[in-house]
């Protein structure tokens, strides 16, 4: 085994063109290691990208692979950031295994038994030798090597936990060995462009096959990408499956009062939260945030009846303590909708945290003085001015 920076190229660039030329920094996204393999006749290069954190950590990853690492590798770590910095997944490993042209048609096709051999023989095993992983694998594969995944899935040669497919073809065939199997624990998450026409023939006869089937323990979704074409489907494939496979990391949160209400108001929600506690180890509760956007949500949709039945379930004075000022936005729809008298509670709620709030102090004035108790209003009035002159 060979293992290589992804800087070198930069060194060798600034040795050639000399002092005269800019320079810069190594932009480095990974590592590439070459692994001898026997079933393949030769070396393999594959991309290696580790958490940020990795380093500085002692847990263990989930491992995304990539076939046709060479397309999708730089993508899939710029997802992993992405997702990182707004939350929406765990972090993972990525490891792209790089194809060339015309070899990927025969390891995916003809040579696939070869190459799953590889990758069960090989592949896998250096990666679990080498990296902390934490029992999980995510296999992706676009257009011919979309096939080669779903042949893996079909004949359970590897226990991948999800498979993502896009544009996978062909795969028509291979339907009918689905036949007879009861339990995949896995998942399934498969796309095409409307525009694919031998591709849509295989994709959509699969999801019409388990459209009609029970398979226990399979979570499986078909997206129709009707702004992508046949180059362009394994991009917003990667995204979606991954947010899919990922979909209880995520901390609740509703924007949709309409679509909330659908999902069962709030036994959804909980139930949402237990999942993700039982998935990934977070607080079965719902956090305050996840609250407050339920609450959000029905003042949204101008809906006051439900809009108070949250806030009496959820308004506490942690609650307060935790939302803030963002609690003045709740305190105006109390107002809004002709109840100061609570808009004044949440005040009063607020006032210990924020004693010198002169926005605060005249907000409690002017509500005191709509429901005609000019005694508090003058009293907060004068507060608010006495903060107002301590500044100046």
């Amino acid at each position: 085994m060979q293992k290589t920076a992804l800087s070198t190229l930069g060194f060798l660039l600034l040795a050639c063109f000399g002092f005269g030329q800019a320079q810069g920094t190594p932009n480095i996204v990974g590592t590439n290691y070459e692994l001898d393999s026997e079933h393949l006749n030769g070396k393999r290069t594959i991309q290696v990208h580790l958490p940020p954190d990795y380093a500085e950590s002692e847990a263990d990853y989930p491992v995304l692979y990539l076939l046709d690492g060479q397309f999708f590798y730089e993508y899939a770590v710029s997802l992993s950031q992405k997702f990182k910095q707004s939350r929406r997944t765990p972090d993972f490993i990525i490891v792209g295994i790089s194809t060339s042209y015309p070899q990927r048609f025969r390891h995916f096709s003809n040579g696939k038994d070869d190459f799953v051999a590889f990758l069960k023989s090989d592949l896998l095993p250096f990666v679990k030798d080498n990296f902390r992983t934490n029992g999980e694998q995510l296999l992706f594969g676009w257009e011919y090597a979309g096939s080669l995944a779903f042949h893996i899935m079909v004949n359970e040669q590897i226990p991948f936990n999800a498979f993502l497919l896009a544009s996978p073809f062909p795969i028509w065939d291979a339907i009918a060995a689905l036949d007879g199997k009861t339990a995949r624990n896995s998942m399934l998450y498969f796309s095409v462009s409307p525009d694919e026409y031998q591709v849509n023939h295989g994709t959509e006869k699969l999801d019409t096959w388990l459209a009609s089937k029970d398979i226990p323990g399979l979570d499986w979704s078909y997206a129709q990408l009707p702004n992508d074409e046949h180059h362009s489907t394994g991009y917003p494939t990667l995204y979606h499956g991954l947010r899919q496979y990922f979909k209880y990391y995520p901390e609740f949160q509703e924007d949709s009062f309409k679509k909330f209400i659908k999902a069962g108001g709030l036994d959804y929600a909980k139930a949402y939260s237990a999942q993700r506690a039982e998935t990934f180890g977070f607080d079965p509760e719902l956090s305050s945030w996840s609250k407050f956007t339920i609450i959000r949500a029905a003042m949204r949709a101008n809906d006051y009846g439900h809009f108070t039945s949250y806030c009496d379930a959820f308004v506490t004075d942690a609650f307060i303590a935790d939302l803030k000022f963002r609690m003045l936005d709740i305190a105006d729809f109390h107002e809004i909708n002709g109840h100061p008298e609570k808009a004044v509670a949440v005040y009063e709620g607020l006032l210990p945290l924020y004693p010198d709030s002169e926005n605060l102090l005249r907000r409690m004035a002017k509500t005191y003085a709509a429901m005609g108790s000019e005694n508090e209003a003058k009293n907060y009035r004068k507060r608010a001015e006495k903060v107002a002159k301590s500044k100046n």
